[in-house]
């Protein structure tokens, strides 16, 4: 299974402890240069261990060169839909409701963040949802109302 991953989700994921989350679900993923490259810009302000850089299961491939950068996206988003188009990745994920919107468009077949902590659950790689949903929330990350309610926060 092809995934490509943006920024935000390896962010969320490394913050809470669950980056090996996406090893344990799909093996390998990618990331584009430019998701690369917003990691180690932000590397002060994300605090990023170093597992993001070196770990061997997260594969860094460069920008399609016919990539066209748009408006609402950054740069990141608008690299991981052109290799997805390009690769025909099977999955992508992002967060970005624009960026979402985009690939929607383009056909790709999308999750997010909260979509690989569910995926996890129900394949029981995760015995703790709702504590790592208030993980997330003490991190910043925004979880819709429902979900909360679901797990009784």
């Amino acid at each position: 299974m092809r995934v490509v991953v943006n920024t935000s989700p390896l962010i969320a994921l490394e913050r809470i402890g669950q980056l090996e989350i996406l090893k344990r679900l799909f093996g390998t993923v990618i990331r584009p240069q430019s998701v690369l490259d917003e990691l180690n810009a932000g590397r002060g302000t994300y605090d990023i261990s170093p597992l993001l850089e070196k770990a061997d299961w997260i594969m860094t491939e460069p920008d399609p060169a016919e990539m066209i950068l748009r408006s609402e996206l950054g740069a990141g988003e608008t690299a991981v839909i052109a290799l997805a188009v390009k690769t025909r990745a099977d999955l992508v994920i992002l967060d970005d409701l624009q960026a979402r919107l985009v690939a929607q468009t383009q056909g790709l077949a999308i999750t997010g963040t909260l979509g690989v902590l569910l995926a996890a659950e129900q394949a029981g790689l995760v015995a703790d949802m709702k504590g790592l949903l208030r993980r997330l929330q003490d991190a910043g990350f925004r979880i819709p109302a429902f979900l909360l309610q679901d797990y009784g926060i």
